[in-house]
């Protein structure tokens, strides 16, 4: 199966875009106004090029991972347990990331005291949030981030972990978590992938004990598990904003050799995909953007 998008027309910018704001202009400026804006389009145009080809080269982003609800600790491995911490199961995540210009913070006092708002990617844990639900007003918060351009990765996990307490976010989404448990071997290896580009340069990625994902509309699988084609991974855009979904929490994780997941397959290139994916704007939005930017200065010139 392969994901496709809908071909987006062109923007074309002339001298009508003057008439069109109802602005009477005399010829001499008019003319050096539409090369002017014409100018900042093609300025534009290039910035959009360049960060959609190479975003972390060009931009750098911000990840805000909530652990609000309690998190996990393996009573084997100890440490901070399942976070981007110092000690944390997610750690060596975090630093993979601060290579591609990510940095990734946490919040002790959820998002209703640490506004997700001024971050490109928020991230609901099912093993950061192990041991509490979220609320209305924290799922609506998380809802508003999303719809206005932010990035939304849900990491959950198999029946028999406690998916409840992150799945008012996911049912926002058109997402069920632990829908049914996947059978065995526990290791998952998959080749199965939707054309996207959270995969790109990806090949294979590697799951252990994950549970498929039952989705609705707006959400759309993009991974499978071979042999059953049980869905393990899914994206949903959502206003301005992207979501994803895995159904397994531990795929990224590093604790020491017992549990060498993040380097297995192509995990890491695939979190750097996934990250981007979600912290890069939609073209059109970015489009939009750069035009409402140039008219604006026109208009005040």
């Amino acid at each position: 199966m392969a994901f496709s998008h809908h071909n987006r027309g062109q923007i074309p910018c002339s001298e009508t875009s003057a008439q069109f704001l109802g602005r009477k202009i005399t010829p001499p400026f008019r003319k050096s106004g539409v090369i002017q804006a014409s100018k900042l389009v093609q300025m534009g145009a290039i910035l959009i090029l360049s960060v959609l080809l190479t975003p972390s080269a060009v931009l750098s982003y911000t990840v805000l991972w909530d652990t609000s609800h309690g998190v996990y600790v393996s009573s084997t491995f100890g440490g901070d347990g399942y976070q981007p911490s110092q000690y944390g199961y997610y750690q060596t995540l975090a630093e993979h990331l601060s290579n591609y210009n990510f940095t990734v913070d946490t919040t002790s006092q959820g998002f209703l005291s640490d506004d997700p708002a001024g971050y490109d990617v928020v991230v609901v844990c099912l093993t950061s949030a192990y041991d509490s639900s979220y609320t209305s007003t924290e799922v609506q918060r998380i809802v508003d981030f999303v719809d206005d351009g932010g990035g939304l990765l849900i990491l959950g996990d198999r029946q028999s972990a406690p998916n409840g307490n992150i799945q008012p976010v996911a049912s926002e989404f058109g997402i069920t978590l632990g829908f049914s448990d996947l059978p065995p071997p526990f290791e998952i290896y998959t080749s199965a992938l939707a054309v996207h580009p959270i995969f790109d340069g990806v090949d294979e990625i590697f799951m252990v004990a994950a549970a498929e994902l039952s989705v609705t509309a707006p959400a759309s699988p993009v991974a499978w598990q071979e042999g059953t084609g049980k869905t393990i991974a899914v994206v949903a855009q959502y206003g301005q904003g992207r979501v994803l979904a895995l159904g397994d929490c531990s795929l990224w994780s590093w604790v020491n050799t017992y549990e060498e997941r993040f380097y297995t397959a192509d995990n890491p290139q695939f979190a750097v995909g996934t990250f981007t994916y979600l912290a890069v704007p939609e073209p059109t939005t970015l489009l939009l953007l750069g035009l409402g930017a140039a008219l604006l200065i026109r208009k005040r010139g």
